[in-house]
């Protein structure tokens, strides 16, 4: 974001400065909008432990060689299709609360949570755009995570500079 600041208002590009602002923002609402978001990433891998768990039992795959061959089982496509149900329900409640308040919360200063929630009433209040950001944000990491997550370096400043903007 400052890197699309900066170019939007003709400053030069200094590496320094830039890093600067990251440093700067340790004190202010970011870390504590990322320490929700590790929590929320903490609970959303119990939560797929627990539907594998749940789904296969005291099946669980010992054999390395031959664990592939757990999911092609219907008891394993059942539990693949639930983990990509939840995962997607999950992936979406977290982009909700995420996707204004990251960028409000760069801009402005005021408390992580009043940002998630004006995030979430965004993305209630504009839901079909909402939907059309997150699939081509879903589409484009995941082109991006094929040759050698080499990808990221591209796409995630354009979809950065591309939020700025939004």
């Amino acid at each position: 974001y400052e890197v699309s600041r900066r170019m939007e208002r003709g400053q030069p590009l200094v590496w320094r400065e830039v890093l600067g602002v990251v440093w700067a923002e340790r004190g202010r609402q970011v870390p504590w909008l990322g320490a929700i978001i590790v929590i929320y990433f903490l609970f959303w891998t119990f939560l797929a432990h627990m539907i594998f768990a749940l789904f296969m039992g005291l099946s669980a795959m010992t054999n390395v060689s031959d664990s592939w061959g757990v999911f092609l089982t219907p008891q394993g496509l059942r539990m693949i299709g639930v983990e990509l149900v939840v995962g997607a329900i999950l992936a979406f409640l977290l982009y909700g609360m995420t996707v204004v308040s990251l960028p409000l919360l760069l801009d402005r200063e005021l408390d992580f949570v009043t940002a998630m929630l004006h995030s979430i009433s965004t993305v209630r209040d504009n839901l079909p755009v909402m939907l059309v950001w997150a699939v081509l944000i879903a589409v484009l990491s995941l082109a991006a995570l094929l040759p050698w997550f080499l990808g990221l370096l591209i796409v995630l400043p354009v979809l950065g500079h591309a939020t700025w903007h939004l």
